[in-house]
């Protein structure tokens, strides 16, 4: 492989194994930001999507983990999206504070009456299940470069 810093798509997603993998990642990102959406708007936790963002995540992990290995490329687009992860889940945090604080338009009352331990469980399921996926990338990474 030709060492630049562009990203390979065709490479990246040759097989079955990869698209897969890339389609759960892709996934988690869209159910990650619709359950910040939900949570910030409605001030309550979505049944269908926080489930849904957490289980796309692991079968993210786990089936792009095995290919990270033999593919480079892959690699970087694995690690772009448990970036993308990373990055929403600190900005929708950022988001649902902001509402929770400063309520524009008085449209956000039930988001100001909620307990702190809600926001603490929204940071947590949101955040940790991104951070756990970007930590296990990086391990995977430097297993990869020390064979």
């Amino acid at each position: 492989m030709k060492r630049n810093k562009t990203l390979d798509l065709v490479e990246a997603l040759r097989g079955n194994h990869e698209k897969v993998s890339i389609l759960f990642g892709l996934l988690a990102v869209g159910f990650l930001g619709l359950s910040i959406f939900i949570f910030g708007t409605q001030a309550k936790f979505s049944w269908v999507t926080f489930p849904a963002y957490i289980l796309c995540t692991v079968l993210f992990i786990y089936t792009g983990n095995r290919i990270v290995d033999k593919n480079a490329w892959f690699f970087r687009l694995y690690m772009i999206l448990n970036s993308i992860q990373i990055l929403l889940a600190l900005a929708g945090w950022i988001w649902v504070l902001y509402l929770a604080q400063g309520n524009p338009g008085e449209r956000y009352t039930a988001l100001v009456n909620l307990p702190f331990y809600s926001f603490i469980l929204f940071f947590l399921t949101t955040f940790l299940a991104a951070f756990a996926s970007l930590m296990l990338s990086i391990v995977g990474s430097i297993k990869r470069n020390k064979k």
